[in-house]
C-alpha cells in the first residue's frame, strides 16, 4: 500500500518532487509513494498541478496525527534566512520527512540522504557525496564525490557542483551555475544563475558572474 506524501510548498519546488513522484509510480512501478496533496498557505482550497492544496503550514501537526508522510519544499530564492525561520515554525517531526529520488536520477551506494532530502530527474549525486536534510537537488543537477551540502539547500537545475565542495546550510546554487573542485559556498549564500565560483563565498552573500564576485549580501527580511 502506497504511503501518503504532503508536499509542503508550492509549484516551483514542490511541483517537481510532485512530478517525480507520480513517473515513479506510472514508468517505474514504483508504488511506494502518493501524493495526497500540498500545504500552501496562499492556495488553500486550490489545486497545484491537480493535486487539491489540503490546508497551510498550520495543519502540520492535525495531518501528521492521521498518518500522513511530508516532503519540505519551500526554499525562497534570495530570501534564506527567512527560508530557515519558516522552516523551524513549521516543525515538521523528522521521521515524517520523506526522501524522493527519481528512478530517473543516479545515486551512488555509499552517498547519504538526510530525510527529506529529495534528487529529481536526470540528476547526479555522486560516491560519499552527502545531502542535509530538506535539501534539493533538481533536475539535471550533478553533485560531484565527496561533496557535503547543508541541510535546507537548494541546486538548482542544470547547476554542477564539483568535488570535494562544501555548502552550506539554507544555501542556494543557481540554474546552470558551476562551482570547481574544493570550494566552500557559506551558510545562506547564493549563486547566481550561470556563475562561474573559483572563490569560496562567505556565508550570507550573493555571488553572480563569470567568475563569480560578490554582488550583495542576502536580505534578513
Amino acid at each position: 500500500m502506497s504511503k501518503k506524501i504532503i508536499i509542503i510548498g508550492g509549484e516551483g519546488k514542490g511541483g517537481p518532487i510532485a512530478a517525480a513522484i507520480e513517473d515513479n509510480r506510472r514508468t517505474f512501478g514504483d508504488l511506494s509513494y502518493e501524493v495526497a496533496g500540498f500545504l500552501n498557505d496562499y492556495e488553500i482550497g486550490k489545486t497545484i498541478h491537480n493535486f487539491p492544496v489540503l490546508g497551510g503550514t498550520g495543519d502540520v501537526a492535525r495531518l501528521a496525527e492521521e498518518g500522513y508522510l511530508f516532503v519540505y519544499a519551500i526554499h525562497m530564492l534570495g530570501r534564506n534566512y527567512k527560508t530557515e525561520e519558516l522552516f523551524h515554525q513549521v516543525n515538521v517531526p523528522q521521521e515524517l520527512l520523506v526522501n524522493v529520488v527519481s528512478k530517473r536520477a543516479f545515486v551512488a551506494h555509499n552517498a547519504v540522504l538526510e530525510p527529506g532530502a529529495c534528487v529529481l530527474v536526470n540528476s547526479y549525486v555522486g560516491a560519499g557525496a552527502h545531502i542535509g536534510a530538506c535539501s534539493l537537488v533538481a533536475a539535471h543537477a550533478f553533485v560531484g564525490h565527496d561533496s557535503v551540502v547543508g541541510p535546507l539547500s537548494h541546486l538548482a537545475v542544470c547547476c554542477v557542483v564539483g568535488s570535494r565542495i562544501e555548502i552550506g546550510k539554507v544555501a542556494d546554487v543557481g540554474i546552470n551555475a558551476t562551482v570547481i573542485e574544493k570550494r566552500k559556498i557559506g551558510d545562506y549564500a547564493v549563486v547566481g544563475a550561470a556563475a562561474l565560483v573559483t572563490k569560496d563565498i562567505p556565508d550570507g552573500q550573493i555571488w553572480a558572474g563569470s567568475p563569480a564576485r560578490y554582488f550583495k549580501d542576502v536580505s534578513r527580511l
